[in-house]
């Protein structure tokens, strides 16, 4: 559009595609042109309360191209950004942990509207320019990977251990793909049976959630999305084991924490991850892109598009700018 406004998704209570006035770059921000974005589940748990009183454009998994910045050489460059936008000041940015700087904004969750319009603007120290031997559907899932990644960077796994990863959705899959670059034995519990045609070139063994027969693991990777499979997690994590929790979801699951204590377990939570290592993963490993793509959507008919992403059993439902 022309007169100084785009089409966007917003959410109030509800996601509903509108018209909204187009971005105005600040000092020290780029203005991007969003091409493809992604709908992940904090998406869809932002619709079911995840962040209270949310109102404004979701989405931070996307690719665009830049059409102002201060830095004329950004200009025309096909970029991502990290997504939480930090201070730079505080101990947690220093020590560059700027994803826990208590007052950022976070893309499309936290006081700054997300990819899920015609345009955005993000600081230019989050920017994230996209080789060209990396496709557009694969630079959407540079947030997630990264995601994927911070499991290895919070917990050591080696080849003589065995892991349960519980959820094969979308960040799921990614998950799959990094944990078995460890070497480990690597056991995979889907609620689909289908999704197991993708385990097909990995070396993992996947079991049907109503045939999976609880063990001892030494770590499990909660990513289900559902809070009622925590319990689950907990047994069978070993004593001394570590539970990673990657999901997150509204509300307040009710959850019995004795086993945590009387077995020693570690509970790890595990959130963001580094873009550059997303990038270096993806240039050195197979990234699974195309089992993962679900559906795409133009951008007006994001209404849908949520509809789409929140049906069972659904993987990565994807938004086109045309």
């Amino acid at each position: 559009m022309t007169d100084g406004t785009m089409a966007a998704c917003i959410i109030d209570d509800t996601p509903r595609a509108t018209i909204v006035p187009k971005p105005r770059r600040r000092a020290g921000e780029v203005l991007i042109r969003v091409t493809l974005a992604g709908i992940c589940n904090t998406d869809l748990e932002i619709v079911r309360g995840y962040v209270p009183g949310f109102n404004g454009i979701p989405g931070h998994e996307f690719v665009g191209v830049v059409e102002e910045a201060d830095d004329s050489r950004l200009v025309g460059k096909r970029v991502t950004a990290e997504i939480n936008c930090a201070c730079g000041q505080c101990e947690y940015c220093r020590a560059g942990l700027g994803r826990h700087c208590p007052t950022r904004t976070v893309i499309g969750i936290i006081n700054r509207d997300g990819c899920f319009a015609e345009y955005m603007a993000v600081p230019q120290e989050n920017v994230v320019e996209i080789p060209d031997t990396i496709s557009a559907p694969q630079a959407v899932l540079i947030e997630p990977t990264a995601a994927a990644l911070e499991i290895l960077d919070q917990v050591t796994i080696g080849k003589t251990m065995n892991v349960l990863l519980l959820g094969y959705g979308k960040l799921g899959m990614l998950i799959a793909h990094t944990l078995i670059t460890t070497g480990c034995t690597l056991t995979i519990v889907g609620k689909h049976p289908r999704k197991s045609r993708s385990c097909g070139n990995i070396p993992a063994h996947y079991v049907p959630a109503d045939d999976f027969v609880d063990g001892q693991f030494d770590v499990v990777v909660e990513a289900t999305g559902n809070p009622a499979v925590l319990e689950r997690a907990i047994a069978n994590t070993k004593p001394r084991g570590t539970l990673v929790l990657k999901s997150t979801y509204a509300g307040n699951p009710p959850v019995n924490l004795s086993p945590i204590v009387v077995n020693e377990i570690t509970l790890v939570g595990s959130r963001c991850g580094r873009f550059e290592a997303a990038l270096a993963f993806m240039q050195n490993h197979y990234t699974p892109v195309e089992p993962l793509i679900h559906k795409t959507f133009p951008l007006t008919d994001a209404v849908q598009a949520f509809t789409e992403a929140a049906k069972p059993g659904a993987l990565k439902v994807l938004l086109k700018n045309e």
